[in-house]
């Protein structure tokens, strides 16, 4: 009896297996490269140039702030001011964000907006509905702020529908 289960119970497993495996073998589709390392942001502009170039290959592209303590996103709404909930919480409570440029090869520049964020990490994109242009490369990240950030670094996330739930 046990031994007329036994291939019965191995071919449910194999099965089981095979159904679950694209699953577990499913890489994720969404990227990030690391523009730049520690840094402090400023009134005065910063710029980046990655190495290569920056695309626009997925469907979402951001740049995310890795920030240092005490600074963290907003996302608590802890904060004051008319940016509450939407920037940069500083240790005095007020929200800020920086002026972030994307310039694309051509010298054509693209201003960010806050856009949300990845966990405490704020993240900025183009104003909605806008999109990127997908048939260039982006050469310089130019970022600024009122008040000094530290950061621990900043990051191009692109973002594929495909990796959403």
């Amino acid at each position: 009896m046990i031994i007329n289960l036994f291939p019965r119970a191995v071919s449910i497993l194999l099965c089981a297996g095979a159904m679950l495996m694209p699953f577990s073998c499913q890489q994720p589709d969404s990227y990030e490269i690391k523009i730049s390392g520690p840094l402090t942001l400023g009134v005065d502009w910063v710029e980046l140039h990655p190495e290569p170039a920056l695309k626009a290959e997925k469907d979402f592209q951001m740049i995310f702030l890795d920030l240092e303590p005490p600074f963290k996103g907003d996302l608590y709404q802890e904060g004051k001011g008319p940016n509450k909930g939407k920037g940069i919480l500083m240790p005095d409570g007020e929200v800020i964000n920086p002026d972030i440029e994307v310039i694309d090869q051509y010298g054509n520049r693209f201003n960010l907006v806050f856009s949300g964020g990845i966990g405490l990490k704020p993240t900025y994109d183009l104003p909605y509905p806008n999109k990127w242009p997908r048939d260039r490369e982006y050469k310089t990240i130019r970022i600024r702020s009122p008040r000094p950030i530290k950061c621990k670094a900043i990051f191009w996330f692109c973002e594929s529908r495909k990796d959403k739930p």
